[in-house]
């Protein structure tokens, strides 16, 4: 793979370093009278002399310092660009341009990204934190390469590979009534709650916005509930916490839940609908080749979130 060609720079710093064009053309393999008429065309280009002739020594003119010291500079970058390329052609530099939402990066991507910078430290992690419409617009514009989602929030313009499945859990204070009412199902880390025992109750709902709220719009039409109150909130947390001071019910998905700190305790519970676990994404734009540095990124990604839930569980006082 060739790089820059800066054949003109080159041929000037040659014979100033040589002095002679019999030492510049061999060093160059080019002919004398070849370099000659180069340079002689050069000079006429440029409408000044870059060298003296005294006999066979070609000394610099003024104009051919000021040329030579600009173009060594030239064939330095000209260089370091060269083996940029090589590496990347290489796969050993690069850049990943990642999309994610704020809260879901700040619990998956710290250990991935420290992980990662061992293994590619020469690859470049730009990360953008935003809303889903954000990301989505970035990613259609070519201005992101790996955004992390929801499942059925990706397009059938991506390809996916699936990273993990969450619980979408329901979140209520213990002294809130609901809690008498959950059960136990075999093998389940969570118990469950029945869907209709939410009706008449206050509902705290993130705001139309947010793809969350598909979900929780889904239990209530799927199961005809009429709640006494629905209270709207744009940050998870806040609504988390307003169920936490008994405030009414509140969703939140596991990896979020197990990330929330708050003073006051709260129970999570599994609503008992049929698609109660939530599958998450890497997308990236169709028919998109990924190189190796990706594909590992994206491996690690996987590999850290499988087991985050199932580690903190153990952790968390649920």
């Amino acid at each position: 793979m060739s790089g820059m060609d800066l054949k003109e720079q080159k041929y000037v710093c040659t014979l100033a370093e040589c002095g002679t064009l019999v030492q510049a053309a061999e060093k160059l393999f080019i002919t004398q009278p070849a370099l000659s008429l180069y340079i002689t065309n050069l000079e006429k280009t440029l409408g000044l002399p870059l060298f003296e002739r005294r006999g066979k020594k070609f000394k610099l003119t003024y104009t051919g310092r000021c040329y030579v010291e600009k173009a060594r500079k030239m064939l330095a970058l000209q260089r370091e660009f060269n083996e940029e390329i090589e590496e990347i052609a290489r796969e050993q530099r690069g850049l990943i341009r990642l999309g994610i939402a704020q809260r879901r990066g700040s619990w998956l991507l710290p250990p991935v990204l420290a992980e990662y910078d061992g293994l590619w430290p020469d690859i470049e992690i730009r990360l953008r934190e935003g809303n889903l419409s954000v990301l989505y617009e970035m990613l259609r514009n070519t201005e992101l390469d790996l955004v992390v989602l929801n499942d059925y929030d990706a397009t059938d313009r991506m390809e996916k590979i699936v990273l993990f499945e969450e619980e979408f859990l329901v979140a209520v204070s213990p002294e809130h009534p609901i809690n008498a009412k959950s059960f136990q199902k075999p093998g389940e880390y969570y118990r469950r709650v029945h869907p209709e025992d939410m009706n008449g109750e206050c509902l705290l709902l993130c705001t139309k916005m947010q793809s969350t709220r598909k979900i929780e719009d889904q239990i209530i039409q799927s199961y005809k509930l009429c709640p006494a109150k629905i209270r709207e909130f744009r940050s998870v947390e806040t609504a988390v916490q307003m169920a936490a001071e008994g405030m009414g019910i509140s969703f939140v998905r596991e990896g979020f839940a197990v990330n929330l700190h708050y003073d006051k305790p709260l129970c999570y519970y599994i609503p008992d609908i049929p698609d109660h676990k939530k599958t998450v994404v890497a997308a990236y734009t169709k028919n998109s080749a990924l190189p190796k540095y990706m594909r590992d990124f994206i491996y690690l990604l996987k590999e850290h979130a499988a087991h985050y839930c199932e580690r903190r569980r153990g952790e968390s006082p649920f």
